[in-house]
């Protein structure tokens, strides 16, 4: 049913003046059908604004999304990374895309944790405990014979002088180098840690970042970053320091995990080396050559097989795929003050899964750690002997 409701002329008149002025006494309006219409006006603009303002917010939110979910800047270049290769990895709580630089063939995590996380990811009892190990001893055993075996091998490009291990841990590796005649010199991020290194084999040892510490230039004879790039925010600055602390001919040796290798490319969000939000950027083999020579570096040798680290990536990344819970046999090697932490969360059907596939996947596990640099010529973790120019 439909009211026509009839306004004299005058009153039309005013009421048009009143609201136009939005000047609207009640005792002006004289008539039921003009009392109606104004209200109607009023309520229809207040339904026009809350209208609006229900459109406009979402709108904001979901711009302010776009802006910190907007692709980052590559550090080495500046250009935008939209390459993403992978996405809405979930760790610690949060959510991570991983954009690739297709110009310098490195990629970063995206977003970063912020200085406090990193403080609290890094500190005694979540990755190291107070001494600076992390496994147990039969682990930790093999790991002293690795760096012995490491120290042969420098020792075949440069002379013993004196080394700088940049994230030197509890300084294991200066003590290995230290016994075989070299000068050392360490930074460590946390300092727990470092003060370990320092009382238990006198070492000296820097904390934070290297480049605060204006050592003097070209005082070096070999520098040493192993698997401590990727964790770095300032990789950049890192490497620009590197050369100038470094002597004419002097070496830098850098190992890190490998994006393009067959680890990565079966793996993918498995990859037992990808260790979110822990790894920042994410280098391949050719990036980080480039970036070395863009650095005044020559790369003198590339060592794409590790007993350390070829086998047990590639089994703790097919343990990964079979869906068992992410670097669950890592966390079963820790040492037991890190193990504690983390049992809780631990599946006993994991843990049974993990010793039933042992046997299958560790034999295979060695022979693609062999085929890996022998066919691909990849690795997937390498290490780079560098000499500056």
């Amino acid at each position: 049913m439909v009211f026509f409701l009839i306004v004299d002329k005058k009153a039309t008149e005013k009421i048009n003046k009143t609201v136009v002025s939005k000047i609207m006494p009640i005792s002006e309006i004289t008539t039921l059908g003009t009392h109606n219409q104004l209200l109607d006006q009023q309520i229809g603009s207040i339904e026009k604004k809350k209208s609006f303002a229900k459109i406009q917010l979402p709108d904001q939110r979901i711009e302010s999304m776009k802006k910190k979910k907007s692709p980052p800047n590559c550090i080495f270049c500046k250009k935008k990374l939209d390459v993403v290769i992978l996405k809405n990895i979930s760790s610690n709580g949060n959510s991570y895309n991983i954009h690739e630089c297709d110009q310098c063939e490195i990629a970063m995590l995206n977003p970063f944790p912020s200085d406090t996380e990193l403080a609290k990811l890094y500190s005694t009892g979540n990755y190291r405990i107070t001494n600076g190990k992390r496994f147990g001893h039969i682990i930790e055993t093999l790991i002293h014979l690795g760096r012995i075996r490491k120290r042969k091998r420098i020792n075949k490009f440069v002379k013993p002088g004196k080394i700088l291990d940049i994230g030197c841990g509890r300084g294991l590796f200066l003590d290995v180098m230290r016994r075989g005649g070299w000068d050392t010199i360490g930074t460590e991020f946390n300092e727990e840690t470092a003060s370990h290194a320092i009382n238990t084999y006198g070492l000296k040892i820097l904390p934070g970042d290297i480049a605060q510490h204006k050592l003097p230039a070209e005082s070096l004879d070999a520098i040493n970053i192993n698997q401590v790039l990727e964790h770095l925010k300032n990789p950049d600055k890192v490497l620009e320091e590197n050369h100038r602390l470094l002597r004419k001919g002097g070496i830098l040796i850098i190992s890190v995990p490998d994006l393009r290798s067959p680890q990565f490319a079966i793996g993918k969000k498995n990859w037992a080396y990808l260790d979110l939000p822990f790894h920042l950027f994410h280098f391949t083999e050719e990036g980080l050559s480039e970036l070395l020579k863009k650095n005044e570096f020559k790369v003198k040798y590339i060592k794409r097989f590790s007993l350390e680290m070829g086998p047990f990536g590639w089994l703790q990344t097919l343990l990964n795929i079979s869906g068992i819970r992410f670097n669950l046999l890592y966390d079963l090697l820790k040492s037991r003050e890190l193990k504690d932490g983390t049992m809780e969360t631990i599946s006993p059907w994991g843990i049974i899964a993990t010793f039933l596939l042992l046997p299958i996947y560790f034999p295979l596990a060695m022979i693609l750690s062999v085929l890996e640099p022998l066919i691909w010529k990849r690795g997937g973790s390498i290490e780079i002997y560098a000499e500056k120019k």
